[in-house]
Formats: structure tokens, C-alpha cells, sequence
């Protein structure tokens, strides 16, 4: 009976995993970088005998403004919490973008039989059921990659626990930051889900044993 109990304590203390992830805004400034970057390795490749009277640091200024766009960008940071969906929510998100999106997986699988019959014209495929596998086949792999490419936006939307992140906002870092600074959410995502707590205890926490070998607390 204890033993229950305790596991109901347990559980109800129990918290979904999240991880954390920092993208960063002011992505821009990568540019401006790589420009400096190529100076600096310029001026470091000049031959010492060429170089100015007293230059001891060669490039020391444009070493310096690479430094202050490096402080630039890192001030532009935020920090998301992600955690993950259960089946049930996974679901829920599929069956909404279903439902939201319908004409637009329809327009993608009209488009796609379109051009797969094209596809079969420049093959030569005259078998009717070899073009109506095709067109099939083409027509089902549009309308999964935009309910995919949504489910993937609306989960990641819902599994960020902070800063808050509604379906707006997902879209416009989508449009903003790019691909693969949304990939690292994802990426944290599939941590969050995927990957069981390693847990380090520090030394210091441990309990020590004892002269006749038990542990003592």
C-alpha cells in the first residue's frame, strides 16, 4: 500500500522533459563578419619585412569591430524551453491541420496529378494503370509534405513551454531566422522526446561508506 502511494507521489511530481535552445536574432551581422574575417586573414598574410613601421598586432582593428559584432550578435540571443507532445496531442495537431488546411492540400494534390500526367507524356507511360499509379502516388506525397511541413510548425508552436510562441510568431522566425535555427528546435524537440535524463550527481553528493563498507547518508 505504501509502495502505491509513494508512486502516486511520484507521479503527480513527475514533469515532462524540456531542453533549452538559443537562436539568435541579429543574423546579419554574420556577413559584415565574414567581410572582416577575409581583411584580417589578409593583412596576417603580409610578410613581415612588408609590413608598417611599429605594427606589432596586425589587424588588431578589425580584429577589435569582429570582437564588437561577435557582442552584437550574442546580445541579439534568446533562450527557448521546448518539451514534447504526447501521441494524443500528435494527433490532435494532424487532425487540425487536416481540417485548416484543406484547401490547400487540395490545391497541392491537383497540382501534383497535374504534373504527373505531364511526367507520364514525357516518359511515354501509356498503361493506364502504370499513369493512374503514378498520379496516385504523386498526389498523396504533396498532400502529406504540406500537412507535414504544418504539423511540423504547429508542434514545434506548442511544445516551446517559453518564451511563449503562438502560430504567428512560429511563422514569422520561420521567415526571419531561418531554416536552420528552426531546425534546432526541432532538434530540441526530438531531444526532449527521444532521449532519456543522464543524470551526473557531483561527488560532494554523494554518500560515503562507512568502516564496514555500508554507506552512510
Amino acid at each position: 500500500m505504501t509502495e502505491s502511494i509513494n508512486l502516486d507521489d511520484w507521479l503527480d511530481g513527475a514533469k515532462r522533459t524540456e531542453r533549452s535552445v538559443t537562436l539568435y536574432a541579429r543574423n546579419d551581422l554574420l556577413a559584415d563578419i565574414d567581410e572582416l574575417e577575409a581583411k584580417l586573414r589578409q593583412v596576417q598574410e603580409v610578410p613581415f619585412e612588408d609590413r608598417s613601421m611599429g605594427e606589432s598586432a596586425p589587424g588588431k582593428d578589425l580584429q577589435d569591430k569582429i570582437d564588437e559584432l561577435y557582442i552584437e550578435l550574442d546580445q541579439s540571443k534568446m533562450v527557448f524551453r521546448v518539451s514534447f507532445l504526447d501521441d494524443e496531442e500528435l494527433e490532435a495537431v494532424n487532425e487540425e491541420v487536416k481540417k485548416d488546411l484543406r484547401n490547400e492540400i487540395d490545391k497541392a494534390a491537383s497540382a501534383a496529378r497535374a504534373e504527373a500526367r505531364e511526367k507520364c507524356k514525357r516518359s511515354e507511360v501509356t498503361a493506364v494503370n502504370d499513369i493512374n499509379t503514378i498520379v496516385r502516388t504523386m498526389a498523396n506525397a504533396a498532400a502529406e509534405e504540406v500537412i507535414r511541413k504544418e504539423a511540423d510548425l504547429r508542434t514545434i508552436t506548442k511544445a516551446v513551454v517559453s518564451p511563449q510562441l503562438t502560430l504567428d510568431r512560429a511563422r514569422k522566425m520561420a521567415k526571419t531566422v531561418g531554416e536552420a535555427q528552426m531546425n534546432l528546435l526541432k532538434q530540441a524537440y526530438s531531444r526532449a522526446a527521444n532521449e532519456a535524463p543522464q543524470v551526473a550527481v557531483p561527488k560532494s553528493s554523494k554518500p560515503s561508506p562507512t568502516d564496514d563498507g555500508s554507506m552512510s547518508s
